[in-house]
């Protein structure tokens, strides 16, 4: 079950180990094995999702994607937040509010 929960820069975050993916010419694939659904994401939708693939704090990955793309921080916490948010709903990302280990 999925609780509400407000996505934070704070918030750790990781892709769920029940979902697999396979890359698709420029596009990332993923089928999760829970809903049975698959979802195919590409550009900066995949950076995320490979980013998050061990335990990673939401500010730190901004860090990286502002970096990497030379964008306004404060657009990229937006669409960030707003992308891990539609992840977490459709069960796809396991946050938490603890540091990384």
């Amino acid at each position: 079950m999925i609780f509400a929960q407000m996505l934070n820069l704070n918030c750790v975050v990781q892709r769920d180990p029940e979902v697999v993916a396979a890359e698709a010419d420029q596009d990332l694939v993923m089928v999760s094995i829970a809903n049975g659904l698959y979802y195919a994401v590409s550009d900066v939708a995949r950076e995320i999702w490979e980013n998050v693939e061990h335990p990673k704090k939401i500010s730190d990955l901004i860090d990286h994607l502002t970096v990497t793309y030379n964008i306004d921080r404060t657009k990229c916490e937006e669409e960030t937040l707003s992308f891990l948010e539609d992840l977490r709903i459709e069960g796809l990302l396991k946050v938490s509010n603890d540091s990384v280990s």
